[in-house]
């Protein structure tokens, strides 16, 4: 039971950071015109999120390694609640750029502890299951975004909306933090020869932590090819219509979500270089199609087949940073490996952007194809890691 009580809790966490970042961002027009900003503007100050970001990942690292995971997951679940009131009162530029840092402080407060509670139950577990866990972040954000479109629909502004539901979550996340499993702080105060010794230790693996970390940030900005242009992409090059060029976002989080209910099966038969390398593969064959695909029906599969493909790729990195290196750094570890992921998720689009000015959207978006390679030629390096 206990067990159980716990993996309900982690999913609740994910699913909670999931609907919170696409409640966020299906008011980000309303939140636009309150404020009064351009969108080069707005384009600025999201970027604040990753300062925001940044600093939470390596404030919960820290704390994962010397409170625990449960505690860590406990605060993060009441901060990404709390976050959603900065952009609800928003109305001036000053303070929207509060509210984002803020969004991006509580988004990447509750994503390393959250994966942190995963690996943990993973290991109780005696089967692979980090991947599942992810897949409530693609229901999360699927509720968000259901959620605030109704919401609008209805009249209900973002000060009314996201106040309620973030309250919400903070009150639902304190309750179900009981269910995770005991703190198991990795770092303790009576070890402090020890942990010299294994901080020293642990420098000698910072190269496999970069490189899982650099890998993973590749496997995000393949997710953004799909997040965030392949709307974009519809419209300009197979001329769908704005309404209906929302399918290929739709047919890539189908694709996620089958792909996580059945990744970790896969895993505890193949392991997770198996996922990394081929989910990758797919996932740069799934791009590089798409200059040819010959009608909007074919590149609706093929973003099916890129959400597919890519789903399993960064969650497995993940827990494969959680697994290196010293116990009494894995928080760190983990830590650092997402918050190069993050800035890596955040720049992503603005690469793809820039190569806009040189190429066709369909060749812009190429990128995701070299990004998918590198993975796979990278994976074989990060399979001989040291544990």
């Amino acid at each position: 039971m206990p067990l159980l009580k716990s993996k309900i809790a982690v999913s609740f966490f994910f699913l909670s950071g999931g609907s919170a970042l696409a409640l966020w961002a299906v008011h980000i027009p309303l939140v636009l015109e309150t404020v009064g900003i351009s969108y080069s503007t707005l384009g600025l100050l999201l970027m604040l999120s990753g300062l925001g970001g940044f600093a939470a990942m390596q404030l919960a690292g820290w704390m994962i390694d010397h409170v625990g995971a449960k505690t860590t997951t406990r605060i993060g679940g009441v901060v990404i609640g709390l976050s959603l009131f900065g952009p609800a009162f928003a109305d001036s530029v000053f303070w929207l750029g509060l509210a984002v840092i803020g969004i991006g402080f509580g988004l990447s407060g509750i994503d390393v502890p959250m994966n942190a509670a995963a690996l943990q139950v993973e290991r109780v577990n005696k089967r692979r299951i980090f991947t599942f866990f992810h897949l409530f972040w693609s229901v999360g954000g699927l509720v968000g975004a259901g959620l605030g479109l109704l919401t609008i629909q209805a009249g209900f502004s973002q000060s009314q909306t996201l106040p309620v539901v973030g309250g919400l979550l903070a009150l639902i996340g304190v309750f179900l933090a009981n269910w995770l499993l005991p703190n198991e702080p990795n770092a303790q105060k009576s070890q402090k020869i020890e942990n010299r010794a294994a901080g020293k230790a642990n420098r000698r693996v910072l190269g496999f932590v970069i490189l899982a970390g650099l890998m993973a940030a590749a496997g995000a900005i393949i997710e953004g090819v799909a997040q965030d242009w392949s709307a974009l992409y519809l419209i300009d090059i197979q001329g769908l219509s704005v309404a209906a060029a929302a399918g290929g976002l739709i047919a890539f989080n189908i694709g996620m979500i089958l792909g996580r209910i059945f990744i970790d099966r896969i895993v505890e038969v193949r392991g997770r270089g198996f996922i990394i390398k081929w989910g990758s593969l797919m996932a740069a064959f799934a791009i590089l199609a798409q200059a040819f695909a010959p009608n909007p029906e074919t590149s609706l599969i093929l973003w099916f087949f890129l959400g597919l493909g890519v789903s399993g790729v960064v969650p497995q990195l993940f827990a494969a940073a959680g697994e290196i290196g010293e116990a009494s750094h894995s928080g760190r570890n983990m830590a650092r490996v997402v918050g190069i992921t993050y800035i890596g998720g955040l720049a992503g689009p603005s690469i793809i952007g820039l190569l806009t000015n040189f190429f066709t959207l369909d060749v812009a978006i190429g990128w995701g194809v070299v990004l998918g390679l590198f993975i796979v030629l990278a994976n074989p390096k990060l399979e001989k890691l040291p544990q």
